[in-house]
């Protein structure tokens, strides 16, 4: 009695140095009278052949392997240092020393890891085939001890690779689980599967295909991401050129035949290595919430480089298997692993246990909860995995968005892809006492262009829910059979009902959602048909009308010359165009200003109006330079140019007062003509000779019309 208090109250002194953290500290050496005996202690895999140190492992030096206290409370325990050395120094080990020559076994103690880890005293080893399965206690013996002696795990004990003769050949480093993260608790994962290429699962290759193609379908239509990984004797198999550790989007049948086939074509190979395939998966770059390893048997090799004999299970393939499981979880992966056939039956169960979790699968119990299985054939390992797939997805309703390329018409969605990051999809239900609605979610850029509402309905046995979409300019809804949504019942394969609502900017659809159910729904949109691009030109015909006579461009009489000037097409500035000549290269929908540059000779004629008095055949009345719309493929508009001539000296008027004498005008550099601009930026150009001359000649011929029209108003009274 006194022993087994003494024993618990160093015990409880030891939990709380681990809890506390263990500093670094060198293996000591042996005193006078004194051996030591240090174990190294082992927690995630670092690289293909290095374990990292686990700080807080309490291991207990035992007089015989069934004791249940260690041989001294006091210097037959340690607790693991961050270097993950534990070290035990054994007194009285010299000649005639209490324990001189002495084997005592090391074996872990109850409890005795850190938090977050749990201990594997019982490992299984025998053959790979799963026959004569031994449950190993996982407990070394040291060598004699003799003082001034430092003892090793890692060379001196525990350490073997005597393969034929030792199923308890260990690599030397204690290992110990990471405890396995929980799934996550939602509809939609990201899952690798790893799947046993091995000799000896034979003629069932096709049915474990089966089974990995039944958890994709009932992943199929949720947001849900799936990588493949091969293993036999190394990963990828030696029979598979590669493994598909990226993800790729199931969320609907095309994408899920697309995964489907890129194992579809896999043959077996040998051997089977469960730390390569898992620090396979561990080393890949994306992670995953779920990792499933399919396996039909017990690993019979470890490394990258296949050590082991191959046929028989011993400790050191299994502790590398753990440390690389313990890689993977420690990037939050929840390992599930399911042990198919005899060859993991079981005893067998201790090996799954220790790369995954403590919690075996039970018919009827909580799939999300077990960490491994061990199921008859691969068609019920198919049902578990269809079964844990949909474990998270109950009361939900997955909504993917596909879209369709531009060029199909109609209802045709050939082509359709996954819609990217940025739409918005909103639910709402008129079933009173619902829970979690409204709710408006968006997609993201994970692949699958979905999203999913997973209202509360209690013990309601439905509800009614409404899911609108918010229209992006640029894309237009299309329908399927005249509906909004197309969608399925994912625990049945049936089609479910749904019923259009909504507007043109937010269209909809509604169904009923049945208790527990699991329902995907597929919305599909297009980019919105361009209007057609149709070509367009622009012609300008020219007319004259000089002192009433109406002349047609090219039959006016000399010195009356006008130039069209046309801006566009793309934008482009004014440039001349000859009259009657079609401008191309406009598109139906254009704008282009007209205006002209015109010139007379003739001093004694002026313009009186310059217009576009016809488009098109029509009679318009438009100032000179005003913007055309192009609206049909062939534009004709028409100028007209009125031009008063009077070339007689009009006679001095009586009633006038006389006028001043005009300021002569500055001659423009270089002689030439003088411009004028007309109504629209037009330009008038007169003849520069003469200056002032031509200035004051064209005041007295308006004051002459002005003496005209005075005379004819006295003429009329």
């Amino acid at each position: 009695m006194r022993r087994a208090t003494v024993t618990a109250s160093a015990l409880a002194v030891l939990a709380a140095l681990g809890a506390a953290g263990a500093a670094p500290a060198a293996v000591p050496p042996p005193g006078a009278g004194e051996a030591v005996v240090t174990v190294r202690t082992g927690g995630d895999r670092t690289g293909a052949q290095a374990v990292g140190p686990l700080a807080g492992v309490r291991l207990g030096l035992f007089a015989a392997a069934g004791d249940a206290a260690p041989v001294d409370p006091g210097w037959g325990v340690c607790v693991s240092d961050a270097a993950g050395d534990c070290s035990f120094t054994v007194p009285d080990t010299g000649p005639g020393g209490a324990n001189a020559g002495r084997e005592l076994t090391v074996r872990q103690l109850d409890g005795g890891v850190p938090a977050g880890w749990f201990t594997n005293p019982v490992l299984r080893t025998g053959p790979g085939s799963g026959s004569d399965s031994v449950a190993s206690p996982y407990a070394f013996t040291t060598p004699a001890l003799a003082a001034g002696n430092t003892y090793r795990s890692t060379a001196d004990f525990m350490i073997s690779d005597d393969y034929r003769n030792l199923p308890t050949a260990s690599g030397g480093v204690w290992q110990d689980s990471r405890d396995n993260p929980p799934l996550p608790a939602r509809c939609g994962l990201d899952v690798a599967l790893v799947l046993d290429l091995s000799a000896s699962v034979g003629s069932e290759l096709p049915f474990l295909k089966t089974a990995a193609d039944r958890f994709t379908d009932a992943l199929t239509g949720t947001p849900s991401r799936l990588a493949v990984f091969s293993f036999d004797q190394a990963s990828p198999a030696t029979s598979v050129s590669a493994n598909h550790p990226e993800l790729h989007p199931v969320s609907t049948p095309a994408g899920a035949a697309e995964f489907k086939a890129l194992y579809a074509g896999w043959t077996l190979g040998k051997g089977t290595n469960w730390d390569t395939a898992l620090w396979s998966v561990a080393n890949a770059a994306p992670r995953y919430d779920a990792v499933v390893v399919l396996t039909d048997g017990n690993p019979t090799r470890f490394a990258d480089d296949a050590q082991g004999d191959g046929s028989r299970t011993h400790f050191r393939d299994v502790e590398n298997g753990i440390f690389s499981a313990n890689a993977v979880k420690a990037e939050g992966s929840r390992l599930i692993a399911l042990g198919v056939g005899k060859g993991v039956a079981g005893d067998s169960g201790l090996n799954l246990r220790a790369v995954s979790g403590p919690t075996a699968y039970a018919d009827g119990g909580d799939l999300t909860a077990a960490d491994y299985f061990q199921t008859k054939d691969f068609a019920t390992s198919g049902q578990q995995l269809h079964d844990l797939a949909l474990s998270h997805c109950d009361n939900s309703v997955t909504v993917v968005k596909q879209l369709v390329p531009a060029g199909t018409t109609g209802e045709d969605t050939t082509g359709a892809v996954n819609a990217p990051a940025g739409w918005t999809f909103g639910a709402t239900t008129g079933t009173p006492g619902v829970g979690g609605l409204p709710r408006e979610l968006t997609t993201t850029d994970d692949g699958t262009g979905s999203v999913v509402f997973q209202p509360e309905l209690g013990d309601l046995p439905s509800a009614a829910l409404e899911i609108s979409e918010l229209q992006q300019d640029g894309y237009e809804l299309v329908t399927k059979n005249g509906k909004n949504a197309v969608c399925v019942n994912l625990d049945t394969g049936q089609p479910v009902d749904v019923s259009d609502s909504g507007t043109a900017d937010r269209p909809a659809f509604a169904l009923e959602l049945p208790r527990l159910a699991a329902v995907s729904c597929t919305v599909y949109n297009r980019p919105a048909t361009a209007p057609a691009v149709l070509p367009a030109d622009l012609t300008v015909e020219k007319t004259w009308r000089i002192d009433g006579a109406v002349h047609p461009e090219g039959e006016q009489p000399a010195g009356f010359t006008a130039t069209a000037a046309l801006t566009g097409p793309d934008g482009a500035a004014a440039t001349p165009q000859p009259w009657g000549t079609a401008r191309i290269g406009y598109r139906i929908g254009d704008r282009a200003t007209v205006t002209e540059q015109a010139e007379l000779a003739d001093p004694a004629c002026v313009f009186t109006d310059r217009r576009i008095t016809a488009l098109n055949g029509s009679p318009v009345d438009l100032p000179l330079g005003s913007t055309l719309a192009l609206d049909t493929a062939h534009t004709r508009a028409e100028i007209t140019n009125t031009v008063e001539c009077h070339r007689t000296s009009p006679s001095p008027s009586p009633s006038l007062s006389p006028s001043p004498s005009p300021s002569p005008s500055p001659a423009p550099p270089g002689g030439g003509h003088l411009a004028a601009t007309g109504g629209g930026g037009g330009a008038v150009l007169l003849p520069a000779a003469g200056g002032a001359a031509l200035a004051g000649l064209a005041l007295l011929a308006l004051r002459a019309r002005l003496d005209r029209r005075h005379t004819r108003r006295r003429d009329d009274d």
